[in-house]
């Protein structure tokens, strides 16, 4: 008898994980990779990008800031953060303040003076070190191995608080973008991304186009709050995944807009959000969700 319910356990298992399974791949949810996949290799670089194509993911997400010269850097910062990046020598970074690592003062080859991707952090423990040096957006579209149909999320970090000092204002950051994609043979796989509804209301006059995604964190404004800060309708919204509700998935699917839930990294998360009608889901293990 103990036997028959131990062969029933066993069985019940394999049909829940099947069911799992058949959740995260055999439906219409996107799985974007989160930085490339940060869970596995370090954020926002090369190796993380085509690792996650390697994976077989729908997408890719990476963020954006402004160096010296005006061009586009792959950085979740606009500043060097000592947590994961040293000296590309090995030596730590000592005496030296946010504002003294602002990714606005530097060219691209003081950027590259630095290595993110040698530290060991926590939160990654599976994450394989190696030395990385933050890429340009023309380096990124140069290196990364792209199939036919994969998508970027574009997320432009900026803030109004920070123009001026760490970025562009709105107006001159659209013009960076718009200049240096113009004429990218990948425009059209691109999803432009923001938590500033500035850049996004800028630069939906140079790419019309093109898809957007308001990102969002603040659990207290309402869907009606926050389609009335863009001039536009958006293709989609971009949601802390803790603060989904059904209404909202409700009120945009009814607007024929979608919903993109950041950053989810279990499968039972995943899966409610599933079930919930999410559209997409970015993060950092896309390993755990791509059978």
């Amino acid at each position: 008898m103990a036997a028959y319910l131990y062969l029933g356990r066993i069985v019940v298992f394999l049909i829940i994980l099947l069911h799992s399974s058949m959740l995260l791949t055999g439906q219409n949810t996107k799985i974007f990779g989160h930085r490339g996949c940060r869970g596995l290799l370090p954020e926002n670089t090369i190796a993380a990008f085509n690792k996650a194509i390697e994976l077989g993911v729908d997408g890719i997400e990476w963020d954006v800031v402004v160096n010296k010269d005006k061009e586009l850097i792959i950085s979740h910062e606009s500043y060097i953060d000592k947590s994961y990046c040293k000296y590309i020598d090995g030596k730590s970074i000592q005496n030296k303040s946010k504002e003294d690592l602002n990714i606005y003062n530097m060219t691209t080859d003081d950027i590259h003076k630095y290595d993110c991707g040698s530290i060991y952090k926590d939160r990654f423990p599976d994450q394989i070190l190696q030395k990385s040096t933050k890429p340009s957006v023309k380096q990124a579209f140069n290196e990364i191995i792209f199939n036919k149909k994969t998508e970027i999320l574009f997320e432009i970090k900026s803030f109004p608080t920070d123009y001026n000092i760490y970025q562009p204002k709105a107006t001159e950051y659209a013009d960076i973008i718009y200049n240096e994609l113009r004429n990218n043979t990948r425009l059209e796989h691109i999803t432009f991304m923001s938590f500033d509804k500035n850049i996004l209301n800028e630069l939906v006059k140079l790419f019309p186009q093109n898809k957007y995604i308001y990102l969002i964190y603040n659990p207290l404004k309402s869907y009606k709050d926050i389609i009335d800060e863009l001039n536009f309708k958006p293709f989609g919204l971009g949601i802390y995944y803790h603060i989904i509700t059904d209404n909202i998935i409700k009120q945009a699917h009814n607007n024929d807009i979608k919903i993109y839930a950041w950053t989810v990294n279990n499968n039972k998360d995943a899966i409610k959000l599933i079930n919930k009608g999410v559209n997409g889901i970015i993060t950092d293990y896309p390993n755990l969700f791509i059978k």
